[in-house]
């Protein structure tokens, strides 16, 4: 008998509930001390489609699913079509309709869903926890746990909508354990886990920004970096946040910075086609001095291309955003925890350096769910940088904003302040802030705010190197792509892989890339886009050349199946 982990997808049409069910299920694990892993695949289309959310169980922490399934719930013919040849051998596949042979040695649990849901409960919609139920009597885990999560889902429903669900997840349940369960070997028990999250990377990135004391968020909403819009507006009463769902992007990048040059932390998120129109306002932000974060969650492009997939191909986009050459900081986190560290510490940065920094990370990341156990705060501080105290500016004999410091950060005072007055243009200036076309006073300004991306790169996540420093094979990697390289390095044995995971893209960590990289046996990069972006960058700042490479740009997230298979061993 198997036990102690799993893998189930759930698929079936836009509008079958899939996610809802996802959520359920999800939920269920999670409360009985198991780590879970879920991505969701949609289409952007309204309707039509195949839909499918994968889940997967494990009693270890997991980052990433696996190419196989071991439970498939199939809510139409499509799924089955679609998802049989993912299937493990002695699987089983949950479904409602004609009686089927599968392709492969799997156990085919037909049942009425439906007309069940209809006949002994009134309502279709209730096919799909009948569904859920069939599966929990499968692997005899406690339904107890699925009526307790139904119970916290649906509690602002009435007794008798919580009642009925109770119902048709028992019912499920009996039916698998009558017909079914002893045909199927795989079984899960309750787990040790406990007291642990389960929660998305845009989640962490907005508690992040929340621990750092985001107090503005202008945001036009755009998949997958949504939902940062709707956690925030979720929880603005309890920690004072202003939340505004502005016109559009271009509105959106404004209006942080006209929050950031008031004194506020502020925020914005978007995907690629929305960064298109704020790179103006990077601009801005950087000629200026203001400090402001903006998060791109990455999708496939160009133009719409597939809005609800995942891809890492924005890196040229934002190191390059604004035109000539803006200081800012471009950050990539690669896991959760990365995400809620690095949706923190930006803010920092932005203000101690007075520029731009750009979160940047893909949607399988950012709507990722992953169980994870508490983060922590402790050793977090809130650095404001040079901003100055009224009894610090009433001590200066003449105030300039863009006073030329050794570092580049200069003195910053906020509107209302008391000998503070400056002028704020986006033209080129002199220290006072009035414009100046000299073109000594435009070599040194220019290379005034060039300084800061020096001093800046003491301060930022350096590159990390994961594993044996011996390894035979160096992973080198960005964004979620960690995520599977890490599950290869656990598959092949650390004396066999490595990873080197780079964190900021820009400004680079030129030295620290390099010694590691000189030292390696073997280069691989890792990345999902078509033009190996980041290697790229490697081989522009370290004039290594990173031959061969694993790609994937099919809009799904890279496993560590695709690794293996590519490293050809």
């Amino acid at each position: 008998m198997k036990s102690g982990k799993i893998n189930i997808l759930i698929g079936g049409p836009a509008g079958a509930g899939i996610e809802k069910s996802g959520k359920l299920l999800t939920l269920s694990f999670v409360r009985g001390g198991y780590r879970v892993f879920a991505n969701v695949e949609h289409m952007s289309q309204i309707r039509g489609g195949n839909n499918f959310l994968r889940i997967r169980v494990d009693e270890k922490f997991q980052q990433c699913h696996e190419e196989n399934t071991d439970i498939l719930i199939a809510l139409d013919k499509q799924t089955i079509a679609e998802h049989m040849g993912e299937m493990n051998e002695g699987g089983a596949i949950i479904y409602d309709g004609e009686e089927m042979k599968p392709e492969k040695n799997v156990l085919m649990v037909n049942v009425p869903l439906k007309s069940l849901a209809i006949s002994e409960l009134g309502n279709p919609v209730m096919a799909n926890v009948i569904g859920l139920g069939v599966l929990f009597g499968l692997i005899d885990y406690d339904i107890s746990g699925l009526k307790e999560v139904l119970g916290k889902v649906f509690g602002n429903k009435s007794v008798e909508v919580r009642a009925a669900n109770e119902k048709a997840a028992q019912m499920g349940f009996d039916i698998a354990k009558e017909k079914w369960a002893d045909k199927f070997e795989i079984k899960i028990k309750k787990g040790a886990g406990k007291n642990e999250m389960f929660l998305m990377g845009n989640d962490a990135v907005s508690l992040g920004a929340l621990k750092a004391g985001v107090k503005f968020v202008g945001e036009y909403p755009m998949t997958p970096s949504s939902s940062i819009l709707h956690f925030m507006a979720q929880w603005s009463e309890k920690y004072g946040v202003v939340v505004k769902h502005v016109e559009d992007e271009i509105a959106a990048a404004n209006s942080i910075i006209g929050a950031g040059f008031a004194g506020v932390r502020a925020l914005a998120a978007t995907s690629g086609g929305g960064f298109a129109l704020m790179t103006e306002a990077v601009g801005l932000a950087s000629m200026n001095e203001v400090p402001i974060v903006i998060v791109n969650v990455m999708r496939p492009g160009p133009a719409t291309g597939l809005p609800t997939r995942t891809a890492a191909g924005d890196l040229r986009q934002v190191i390059h955003s604004g035109q000539d050459d803006p200081v800012k900081i471009v950050l990539c986190p690669g896991d959760i925890f990365e995400c809620f560290e690095m949706g923190f510490e930006a803010f920092n940065l932005a203000e101690k350096y007075q520029l731009p920094v750009i979160i940047t990370y893909d949607k399988n990341l950012g709507e990722g769910y992953f169980t994870v156990p508490a983060f922590d705060d402790s050793k977090m501080v809130v650095d404001r940088g040079s901003l100055l105290t009224q009894e610090e500016l009433e001590k200066m004999p003449e105030y300039k904003r863009y006073l030329r410091a050794a570092n580049g950060v200069s003195p910053r005072s906020i509107p209302g302040m008391k000998g503070g007055t400056h002028r704020a243009t986006s033209d080129e200036h002199n220290e006072f802030g009035e414009i100046c076309e000299t073109a000594e006073n435009r070599k040194l300004m220019v290379e005034k705010r060039m300084k800061k991306l020096e001093a800046a790169l003491n301060d930022m996540p350096k590159p990390l190197l994961i594993g044996e420093k011996n390894a035979e094979i160096t992973l080198v990697t960005w964004n979620s792509s960690k995520l599977a390289c890490l599950e290869t390095m656990e598959i092949l044995g650390k004396d066999k892989i490595n990873i080197l995971q780079i964190r900021c893209a820009y400004p680079f960590h030129k030295k620290e890339v390099s010694e590691i990289l000189k030292k390696a046996k073997r280069l691989v990069a890792v990345e999902q886009n078509y033009t190996a972006q980041m290697a790229g960058l490697v081989a522009e700042n370290t004039g290594i050349l990173i031959e061969e490479k694993i790609l994937r740009y099919d809009g799904r997230p890279m496993t560590a199946q695709n690794i293996i298979d590519g490293l050809k061993l």
